[in-house]
Parts: C-alpha cells; sequence; structure tokens
C-alpha cells in the first residue's frame, strides 16, 4: 500500500508541476493622450503588448488606472497622462 501511495503522490505532483513552475506579475507603464479613454487605451495596450512579448498572457480584466492627470498647458498635444498595472502570467 506504501509504494501505491507514493505512486499517487508523484503523480499529482507531475501533473500539477506546470502550474506551479507559472508566476503571475505585476506589469505598469505609462501613457499619454488626447483625451481620458485615448490615453488608458493607449497605457493598455502598451501593458498587453510587454506581457505577450514576454510569452504571457495578460489579464485584461485586473487592469488598473494608477494615476492620471490633465496638462495646464494648452500647447500639448497630448495633455493626458495615465499611469496603468494589469497582471501578467508568465510561464514557468
Amino acid at each position: 500500500m506504501t509504494k501505491l501511495h507514493t505512486l499517487m503522490i508523484a503523480g499529482c505532483m507531475l501533473a500539477f508541476s506546470p502550474l506551479a513552475l507559472a508566476e503571475t506579475v505585476n506589469l505598469t507603464n505609462s501613457a499619454d493622450g488626447a483625451n481620458r479613454d485615448a490615453g488608458i487605451t493607449a497605457v493598455k495596450k502598451k501593458l498587453q503588448d510587454a506581457c505577450t512579448d514576454h510569452k504571457g498572457s495578460p489579464d485584461s480584466a485586473s487592469f488598473e488606472v494608477v494615476f492620471e492627470k490633465t496638462s495646464d498647458n494648452p500647447n500639448v498635444p497630448k495633455p493626458y497622462h495615465v499611469d496603468g498595472k494589469m497582471k501578467c502570467e508568465l510561464p514557468g
């Protein structure tokens, strides 16, 4: 019976090993836009691209705006600044 239990535990460990090797990281970035929506879209695209460049899968539902500010200078072409973060699942 001991060998059976040992084999069962070893089998379970092998089955779950790819899940254990995966890593979730938080990516942060910033972007500018002509308005709030353009800034958010730009920073979300940057975060998704960064995640896929590292062969990860982005979690779009985890996207969060961390900071946003509008420039007081009317001559700035993209006056809206947005900082955001998003989770990214990286392979082990």
